[in-house]
C-alpha cells in the first residue's frame, strides 16, 4: 500500500455492494461517472429518484476556447434553485485529516449521505487504478459511516466493481484529500460538477480536505414531505421523471455566451479532436464522451421502465430508437478516441474517423428531443398520467 493511504487498515475488507438505493430502485454502477453514482447514492437516501433526474436529462454543453474544452452533462444544476427537484449541494473542506474525518461522519450521519472528493491512488478499494480525482459516497447505517462506492468500470489498468464498507472517522479523513488535479479538464469537471457555467457554490477551496453536502439553509429535514419537486421522502419520482422529460424535449441551451448543447456541441467536439486530436490534452475529452455514453444508455433504460409505466409504449419505442441508432455511435466514438490517446501517448499519428462519427451523432443528438416532444404529444392525447412538465 503507498504511504498516501497511510493510517488506513492493512486489510481493507468490504461486504458488497447494494444493488438497490433506499427506495428499492436499482444503483447500476456500470451506467453512471464516479461522480453521478455518488449522488444517486445521495439522492436515493434523501427519497429522490436517481433515475428520474439522472436517467432523465441526456445533456451536453461544451465551451471551447482554442484547444481548452469545458463540458456540463446536467442542465438542472445540484444547487438547489431548479424546477423540477430540490437537493443543495455546497462544497466543505478541512485543513487536516482528523478535520476533514469528523466532519463527514457528523454530515453523513445528519443527512443520511455525503459525497467525497477523493484520488484513485489514495482509495484502497481502487488499487491500481490510474491516477485521477475520484468522488464517492459515504452513508450512515445504525449511526455509523459506511464507503458506499457504486460506480463500476473497466479500463487498461483492469475491472473495477461497487464497493460497500464500513470505516471510523479517524480512517475517513485521509480519503477526503484530494489534490487540485493538474489535468485541465478533470480541473473543469470538478469546477463545473453541479451543473452551471461558473464555481458557485461548489468552487474548490484551498483546503486539502474537501467533499460535498447538503446546504442545511436550504434542503429539507429526512422528514419532511414535499410536493413532488422537492428531494426528500414525499417526491414523487413519476412527477419528477415527468418534470425532467419535459425540460429534455424543450433542449435547453445555457444561458451563458460561449456554451452550445445538443448537436452544436456535438460538432464542436468534432471541430476540436479533427483540429487538434494530436494532442494529448484534447484526447483526454474521452473521458467527457464516455460519460456522456452512458447518460444515454441511462435514458435507455429509464425510457424502456419508469417512463414506459408513465407515457405508454411510444417511450419504450423511444428507448428501441436510442439503442439501435444512438448507442452504437456513441460507444464508437469513446473507443476510438480511446485508442487514439493510446496511439498519440506511443508516438503515432491518430487515425481519422472520430470526428466525422461526432458529426454524425450530432444530428441525433437534435433528433432526440424531438423525437421525445412526439412521445409527450402522444401520451397526452392518449390521456396518459402527466404533470405540468414544470
Amino acid at each position: 500500500m503507498s504511504s498516501a493511504a497511510e493510517g488506513l487498515p492493512e486489510t481493507w475488507t468490504a461486504r458488497p455492494s447494494h444493488g438497490t438505493g433506499f427506495t428499492g430502485r436499482t444503483l447500476r454502477g456500470d451506467l453512471l461517472s464516479c461522480y453521478t453514482a455518488a449522488v444517486a447514492v445521495l439522492m436515493e437516501t434523501r427519497g429522490l429518484s436517481h433515475r428520474a433526474v439522472l436517467g432523465g436529462q441526456p445533456f451536453l454543453a461544451v465551451r471551447r476556447e482554442g484547444t481548452r474544452c469545458e463540458v456540463v452533462h446536467q442542465h438542472t444544476p445540484l444547487t438547489g434553485d431548479g424546477e423540477s427537484f430540490t437537493l443543495p449541494l455546497v462544497r466543505r473542506g478541512a485543513a487536516d485529516a482528523e478535520e476533514a474525518g469528523r466532519a463527514v461522519a457528523a454530515a453523513a450521519r445528519r443527512d443520511g449521505a455525503v459525497i467525497v472528493t477523493g484520488a484513485t491512488d489514495r482509495l484502497p478499494w481502487l488499487a491500481g487504478a490510474a491516477p485521477a480525482p475520484h468522488w464517492f459516497a459515504v452513508t450512515c447505517r445504525a449511526g455509523r459511516p459506511e464507503i458506499d462506492d457504486v460506480f463500476a468500470w473497466s479500463d487498461d489498468q483492469g475491472d473495477f466493481g461497487s464497493y460497500r464498507a464500513p470505516v471510523e472517522p479517524h480512517r475517513l479523513g485521509p480519503l477526503a484529500a484530494c489534490p487540485a488535479p493538474p489535468d485541465p479538464a478533470h480541473r473543469a469537471r470538478e469546477r463545473l460538477a453541479l451543473g452551471g457555467t461558473d464555481a458557485g457554490p461548489a468552487g474548490r477551496t484551498e483546503l486539502p480536505y474537501q467533499w460535498l453536502e447538503l446546504d442545511p439553509e436550504g434542503a429539507p429535514g429526512p422528514g419532511d414531505r414535499t410536493d413532488g419537486t422537492g428531494g426528500t421522502g414525499g417526491a414523487d419520482g413519476m412527477d419528477v421523471l415527468s418534470r425532467m422529460l419535459h425540460r429534455t424535449a424543450a433542449a435547453p441551451g445555457l444561458a451563458q455566451p460561449g456554451w452550445l448543447t445538443g448537436g452544436a456541441a456535438a460538432v464542436a467536439l468534432a471541430d476540436l479532436l479533427e483540429e487538434a486530436g494530436r494532442t494529448p490534452e484534447v484526447l483526454a475529452v474521452q473521458s467527457d464522451l464516455w460519460v456522456a455514453a452512458r447518460g444515454r444508455a441511462l435514458f435507455r433504460e429509464v425510457l424502456r421502465d419508469e417512463a414506459t409505466a408513465l407515457l405508454g409504449p411510444t417511450a419504450a419505442g423511444l428507448g428501441d430508437w436510442l439503442e439501435a441508432h444512438v448507442l452504437p455511435p456513441w460507444t464508437g466514438v469513446v473507443r476510438a478516441v480511446r485508442y487514439n490517446a493510446l496511439r498519440v501517448r506511443r508516438g503515432h499519428p491518430p487515425q481519422r474517423g472520430m470526428a466525422r462519427e461526432l458529426r454524425r451523432l450530432g444530428a441525433l443528438e437534435d433528433e432526440l428531443p424531438d423525437r421525445l416532444r412526439d412521445v409527450l404529444a402522444s401520451a397526452a392525447s392518449a390521456g396518459g398520467r402527466q404533470t405540468s412538465g414544470r
